[in-house]
């Protein structure tokens, strides 16, 4: 792993201050490195482009795509409002990147805002990341339980920009058909019905979502949560491509975090922790 900002800090400041400008340059630069996200000499140039304001990033064509879906309907909902948390805890966001990302779903809401172009020139960009930007959408648009015409047809819009067929958005709509989190009680992970009973076919898909976690069932809160963070960690794309995973590992690595979070969704309603 090269850190670019680094290298270049600790040239410049050795440059100008010899061995304590290059330490100085070599710490700021990491810094600046750690905050822009940065770990090989190609991210510069992107990263360059996001701060002049030339290209959207993955994570703000995300936010914007989210807060459009949300708004779609005409109301937002505490159900999308928690799924758009839920979704920068997943994306390992601290508390300015938070703020910015409200900003941007924010922005999304607005129909004077033009997404379709932002989404086209994030997916020639980086195509690995497909899957991972529709299926977020599609748990955004599913969040109150209700897919309506006009989130239908942003999907419908984006999936084809995408080059998605039907037979792919479906498999999305149905991953996400029965997972939402009003209080209606609805299970997730591929159950329609409540989990509070816990009937044998439940009790399955029970055992199924304590051993993705890795966790077991009449474990702790505490220890579920330490299993369920843990496992976001491991499967998180950037960790991917840190270890030097191929290109499609991002796209997998996002629909395998769904169904941790789906997993850890239906544990913490089956013993009632929040």
């Amino acid at each position: 792993m090269l850190w670019p900002v680094t290298v270049i800090g600790a040239a410049l400041g050795g440059s100008i201050g010899g061995v304590p400008g290059g330490i100085f340059g070599a710490v700021l630069g990491h810094a600046l490195d750690r905050h822009w996200q940065l770990q090989r000499w190609s991210d510069l140039p992107r990263r360059c482009r996001e701060l002049l304001g030339r290209e959207a990033s993955f994570e703000q064509v995300l936010f914007l795509c989210l807060g459009r879906l949300a708004k779609a309907d005409g109301r937002v909902l505490p159900a999308h409002l928690q799924l758009a948390r839920d979704l920068m805890q997943q994306y390992r966001f601290d508390e300015p990147a938070r703020l910015q990302a409200m900003q941007w779903f924010n922005q999304g809401k607005l129909p004077s805002k033009r997404l379709t172009p932002l989404v086209r020139r994030l997916l020639k960009r980086e195509p690995a990341r497909i899957a991972e930007l529709l299926d977020c959408c599609w748990r955004m648009a599913l969040a109150d339980g209700v897919l309506g015409p006009q989130e239908r047809a942003l999907l419908d819009e984006w999936g084809g920009q995408a080059g998605m067929g039907r037979a792919e958005q479906q498999r999305m709509h149905q991953r996400h058909r029965g997972y939402s989190r009003s209080d209606s009680g609805s299970a997730g992970y591929g159950s329609q019905s409540g989990v509070g009973s816990a009937p044998v076919a439940n009790r399955d898909r029970l055992k199924e979502a304590a051993s993705l976690l890795e966790v077991g069932l009449d474990a702790p809160p505490e220890q579920i949560k330490r299993a369920y963070r843990r496992q976001l960690s491991r499967h998180h794309p950037d960790k991917l491509i840190a270890r030097g995973g191929s290109e499609r590992d991002p796209g997998l690595a996002g629909e395998r975090i769904h169904l941790i979070q789906e997993a850890y969704e239906l544990i913490k309603r089956y013993r009632g922790f929040r």
